[in-house]
């Protein structure tokens, strides 16, 4: 339209020249101005339409990297991230996985709907009902093979029907299937293994059972005898003076129980900071070794210790101290009567590339030896191999869950080998402290 009425005063001179069939040099000159204005006018309207496609081209390339660059930033914070993600259609079929989901669920997973890798009932409605409401959800499911795992998974629904291109996650989805997008749903499926968190809820749940047990079975014995000194016992010189001895050993047994439970409370929280005392540890032992000398010599047991070298270590005195008192108690206390309780210290050089230099501690004794499905669990706290035993050597359960802690602060090792009426060998590993 524009066009035309710029175009239109040209014509009309046009065709009055045509209708004279004469044209003078006035008229050249007017025909010339009147030819050269809309030219002009119409070049430059031609060249602002080409800038206006110009621009135009030129944001539909910037957005159209604008939404590849949110694509990619997406696709990149997937694969860093350690727990599996992935992006199901509205069908649950795989679009999208992080490497941690193709090495949770396989390498062929895309295309594939989320049901022929996990089967969880849970699982299954939580999605459903993520799709029907819109809001998220979450359930908790096992899996693995061949070790069952405990995994939680969240899910998030993205619905472009309504809002799409609001944001820049909606646009990083958009853009996975090349059908229209209008009534898409997509779900976002994110899993968490959470096997740790709840070995650690039931190992919570069994210390505080195991405790309580331990403290109130000993206070049941001492309130029951309290009861029977108060009444039928009440002028019984002999029962007075037999319950009052059990009375105080259930007092003891209760007091130890207490002092370990706040050595393992102590040592926990410690655990982090590493030890930065020397230590010299044939000394150490040897100082061990003659105070319970004295309880060993009550079986006729003899503890054999002969070190020339000194070793110094990085460690706490009083922590180490304790890790031997327990070990080298614990001897006495199953091994058989007139043997011996051997201690070596040897030094080795882990291979390459680590070639870190460690002293190996040995201490063995002779006894009843331990069954082998028992040596795993030996440093759970209050894990006893005969509790009736245990409990009547005066033991706590606590022992070497101490030990375990005080070792691994002084990036340690410990390992328990041990035959059937034969010998059992405790093995400590310790760094050497650098020259």
């Amino acid at each position: 339209m524009k066009l035309a009425v710029i175009s239109s005063p040209l014509i009309l001179f046009i065709i009055y020249l045509y209708q004279t069939e004469k044209m003078t040099a006035q008229e050249l000159g007017v025909f010339t101005l009147l030819l050269a204005l809309p030219v002009i006018i119409i070049i430059r309207y031609f060249l602002e339409r080409l800038a206006t496609l110009d621009r135009q081209s030129t944001l539909q390339i910037h957005d159209s990297n604008i939404t590849k660059d949110r694509q990619l930033l997406l696709m990149n914070i997937m694969e860093k991230l350690s727990d599996p993600l992935l992006i199901l259609d509205s069908n649950n079929r795989i679009l999208m996985a992080n490497k941690s989901a193709h090495t949770l669920l396989g390498d062929h997973i895309l295309k594939q709907e989320i049901s022929v890798f996990i089967r969880s009932p849970d699982l299954e409605n939580t999605m459903l009902q993520a799709q029907q409401t819109g809001e998220p959800g979450s359930c908790e499911f096992k899996f693995g093979r061949p070790h069952v795992k405990d995994y939680l998974a969240r899910v998030h629904l993205f619905d472009l029907t309504s809002r799409q291109g609001e944001n820049s996650a909606q646009e990083a989805v958009a853009p996975l299937s090349h059908q229209n997008h209008f009534g898409k749903k997509y779900l976002f499926l994110a899993l968490y293994d959470i096997s740790a968190m709840k070995r650690s809820d039931k190992m919570r749940a069994d210390f505080v059972a195991n405790a309580s047990h331990e403290l109130r079975t000993p206070l049941a014995s001492i309130l029951g005898f309290i009861e029977t000194l108060q009444g039928p016992a009440r002028d019984d010189k002999d029962a007075r003076s037999r319950f009052l001895k059990i009375m105080y050993d259930e007092a003891m047994r209760m007091s130890r129980l207490t002092e370990g439970l706040l050595s393992l409370s102590r040592i926990e929280r410690d655990q982090h900071i590493p030890p930065s005392g020397n230590v010299k540890l044939c000394q150490l032992i040897e100082n061990v070794r003659d105070t319970l000398e004295p309880l060993a010599k009550t079986k006729e047991m003899h503890i054999a210790f002969a070190q020339t070298n000194e070793i110094t270590i990085e460690g706490d005195y009083d922590q180490l101290t304790q890790v031997f008192q327990n070990i080298i108690e614990n001897a006495i206390k199953y091994g058989r009567e007139k043997t011996d309780i051997e201690i070596s210290v040897t030094k080795n050089t882990l291979p390459a590339p680590l070639k870190t230099k460690e002293i190996i501690i040995a201490i063995a004794n002779q006894g009843a030896g331990i069954p082998p499905k028992h040596l795993p669990r030996l440093m759970e706290r209050f894990y006893r191999v005969d509790s009736a035993r245990s409990r009547n050597a005066g033991g706590s359960g606590l022992g070497l869950a101490i030990v375990k802690h005080i070792i691994q602060r002084h990036r340690g090792r410990i390992s328990f080998a041990s035959e059937i009426n034969g010998t059992t060998t405790v093995t400590l590993a310790l760094p050497e402290k650098n020259s």
